[in-house]
């Protein structure tokens, strides 16, 4: 029986049974479709149906793949391009299904594809094979889901030539409240480089590190949602353990805090401050943690913690024992919405932005002009422009350089921050900044570095 899997596009389904759903016959994997329907008496003017089918593994077109409008005689066979064309669709409601020798030979079955085709018009629906990421992680269907947890997979490749290495050591490790050592899962790769397990721990900060005989890859955090999935794939170098070092400060009176518990989360990094306030950690491998630090008088604080390959880090935590103020909410025209309020952030309001609009070049002056604490606007002598963030209370001496924000875009994540920083101000309506511990919180690993939110007229 073949592994049910469903939404090609790479987000996993269950069906809600725990077993495979069986296939009516070898040569057509999808048994399940919905009936056409809708389609116009004789004499309606017909439309096309046209795309292409793309190989997720082999990473091209996947040629002599069979398209059929479910319950039709239409049907068409893909070309050397991996292209179709059906003509003469009746308007109406249709489901469309494909079948290949790929599919026989991945055990698996894709589920239909609903379109709705228009008088003398063209609809394009393009269909693919599941990644291998999507067909690693399915397996995890076929089995009992287990309350509380999720899936985790990825591929662990050389650094170098992004060769799979197969028997890579990656574990997975968590804070158990109560107890001073994390729980652990060590997983091994198989021939291709692949690892996936059906039972992490969800909604759970879980330290993720890989490692194959002298090389290693940075160490990260992740979370998975109950019966979730998350890929976490890595690249593996030569990398050298840093040692960690610091000091806990009250905020106020600028006094070492002697006594508290110091640990990286997730792992078994752990100690506890001198009189000083100073603490060390030796033989940290390279990655992005979460600084803990607990103390009676000054509760559990945490920050961002980026350590490089090879150095040594100094840092200054700032405990304060004032409980967190929530600035008063003022409902005026200019309010920031509920779910944004719900959200937190720094909110720069319209109102904010119309202060300085007149002065501004782009974005990047925009966020300068509200003089933020501990965020960071640099413009390189190239034109380049950066938003950073200084990680909270944690001040990290050995660089200087801006480590970028993510940004988002009317809630749609970007990849060309320069061309995003440059936009008009005249077409900005607002902002939202997220800080590195709340980001991380909201975001997920991605915004450990915090988010800038851009709305633009008009959103």
């Amino acid at each position: 029986m073949g592994v049910p899997v469903y939404d090609v596009g790479g987000v996993l389904t269950p069906t809600g049974s725990t077993r495979p759903v069986p296939r009516a016959s070898s040569s057509l994997l999808v048994v399940a479709a919905l009936a056409a329907v809708g389609a116009v008496g004789a004499g309606a003017q017909e439309g096309v149906v046209y795309g292409a089918a793309y190989d997720s593994i082999r990473g091209g077109p996947l040629t002599g793949a069979t398209v059929f409008l479910w319950q039709t005689s239409h049907r068409a066979v893909t070309d050397a391009e991996g292209r179709y064309r059906m003509v003469g669709v009746r308007p109406g409601r249709y489901s469309v299904v494909f079948s290949h020798v790929r599919l026989d030979e991945l055990g698996v079955s894709l589920g239909p594809r609903p379109i709705s085709v228009a008088a003398l018009d063209s609809t394009r629906v393009d269909l693919g094979t599941p990644s291998t990421f999507t067909l690693v992680a399915s397996q995890c269907f076929g089995e009992q889901f287990i309350s509380g947890t999720g899936v985790v997979a990825g591929r662990v490749a050389d650094g170098d030539t992004e060769i799979g290495l197969p028997g890579s050591q990656v574990t997975l490790s968590w804070d158990v409240p109560g107890t001073r050592d994390p729980d652990r899962l060590t997983l091994r790769t198989d021939y291709n480089g692949w690892f996936r397990t059906c039972t992490a721990p969800a909604d759970t900060p879980i330290a993720l590190t890989a490692h194959f005989l002298d090389r290693q890859g940075a160490s990260r955090e992740i979370s998975v949602a109950e019966h979730g999935v998350v890929e976490a794939g890595f690249l593996l170098f030569a990398l050298e353990p840093s040692s960690v070092s610091g000091r806990l400060l009250d905020a106020s009176a600028g006094a070492p805090v002697a006594e508290a518990v110091v640990w990286l989360r997730g792992t078994s990094f752990r100690g506890l401050t001198d009189g000083g306030g100073r603490f060390t950690m030796e033989g940290v491998p390279p990655g992005t943690y979460m600084l803990m630090s607990e103390h009676l008088a000054y509760g559990t604080k945490m920050d961002t913690l980026e350590v490089p390959s090879g150095r040594r880090v100094a840092v200054e935590m700032m405990l304060d024992t004032r409980a967190v103020e929530i600035a008063p909410i003022t409902v005026t025209v200019e309010a920031v919405s509920l779910p944004d309020r719900a959200r937190g952030g720094v909110h720069i309001t319209a109102a904010a932005v119309d202060e300085v609009r007149a002065l501004a070049r782009d974005v990047a002056d925009l966020v300068r002009a509200q003089h933020i604490s501990g965020v960071i606007v640099q413009r390189g002598g190239d034109g380049s422009l950066c938003i950073g963030s200084v990680p909270g209370q944690v001040r990290m001496r050995f660089t200087s350089a801006c480590v970028p924000m993510v940004i988002f875009l009317n809630g749609t994540r970007t990849t060309n921050t320069d061309m995003v920083l440059q936009i008009s101000p005249a077409a900005v309506d607002r902002m939202v900044i997220y800080r590195p511990v709340e980001a991380g919180s909201l975001f997920g690993l991605g915004g450990a570095s915090g988010v800038l939110e851009i709305y633009t007229k008009g959103n």
